[in-house]
């Protein structure tokens, strides 16, 4: 019997995730309910609803993996991953949770009982930056594992892209941002999801080419000696779809929907890699809306607090012991 489910969920346009996700679930034997539900007005919305999902799932299967719907799995899961644990990233000296990985049992259901509550009127956060909220507060032992972004030849066991490295478990795209990303972007820093910007299709194609230079798994060398043909043919790389001729590209997934014009700048790889070298920059609206936040007198009592000096996160490395 496994020691957890994998569960996720998704809206109809990201079946196609779906099933690749079942696919890795069946290919290393995993328990697991993927399961569709309706699209919400928002972003917000639809990741508010994963948690209570999450609640749900750990009173009728008891341990739950929750990954992503976009996640891939490339290798099993490591026996020292346990509960309570979720991913981090680096932002400035801050270390954001993720919880697009997130290992739970049934002992965590008051805690995501706490999340739901404050995700529900918290209407504008996503569910990381509730979750990060009440992991400053509670004295929780929780493991985080990295997720490293950018070096690809640092070992590490959550990816957030498409390639490899040594240790892959986890790889969490970010393809699924590539219809429009920049409603993601707003999304993450509190704007209204929808804009009448008219700059809005230039947006579109520079972040969509950040997406590229983050996730695709192949040669760049490679695509680059193809882009310079004038090949009339569709040309399918790692999961992404290129035609020299109309200087046309895209995620497999999307190439018949959302292509996007291969030349755009001013972001060049050169540009990218510059620019995350330095790694992400604090996002003022994520620290502003975490400091904002407050347990009520009865979720004070939920779980011991940390004491007021002690606010940072108990890092546990697991990293590449297995």
């Amino acid at each position: 019997m496994s020691r957890f489910t994998i569960i996720s969920f998704y809206t109809p346009d990201f079946s196609h995730f779906a099933a690749d996700l079942r696919a890795d679930c069946e290919r290393f034997g995993y328990q697991f309910e993927i399961v569709e539900i309706s699209e919400s007005p928002s972003l917000v919305g639809t990741w508010d609803r994963k948690v209570e999902y999450i609640g749900e799932a750990l009173k009728r299967l008891g341990p739950v993996l929750w990954l992503d719907v976009e996640c891939r799995l490339c290798s099993p899961i490591p026996e020292n991953w346990a509960a309570p644990l979720t991913s981090t990233f680096p932002m400035g000296k801050s270390r954001p949770v993720s919880t697009g990985v997130l290992l739970l049992d049934p002992s965590h259901i008051p805690l995501v009982d706490v999340w739901s509550r404050h995700a529900r009127e918290a209407t504008n956060l996503p569910d990381d930056y509730v979750l990060e909220f009440l992991l400053s507060q509670y004295a929780l032992p929780f493991n985080f594992i990295e997720t490293e972004f950018f070096d690809r030849h640092k070992p590490a066991q959550i990816v957030r892209g498409q390639w490899m490295a040594e240790d892959v478990v986890i790889q969490h795209s970010t393809i699924n941002r590539w219809p429009n990303p920049v409603r993601y972007s707003r999304a993450f820093n509190g704007k209204s999801e929808q804009t009448s910007d008219s700059r809005l299709e230039t947006q579109i194609a520079r972040k969509r080419k950040t997406l590229f230079w983050r996730n695709f798994g192949g040669s760049f060398d490679q695509v680059e000696k193809i882009m310079i043909t004038d090949s009339d043919t569709e040309h399918e790389l790692n999961g992404w779809v290129f035609h020299p001729a109309r200087q046309e590209y895209a995620p497999v997934q999307y190439w018949d929907s959302h292509t996007e014009f291969f030349g755009v700048k001013p972001m060049t790889r050169e540009a990218f890699y510059e620019h995350t070298g330095r790694g992400f920059r604090i996002n003022p609206f994520r620290e502003k809306a975490i400091r904002g936040m407050r347990l009520s007198r009865d979720e004070k009592s939920v779980y011991p607090l940390k004491s007021r000096g002690g606010i940072l996160h108990r890092v546990k490395t697991l990293g590449r012991s297995r």
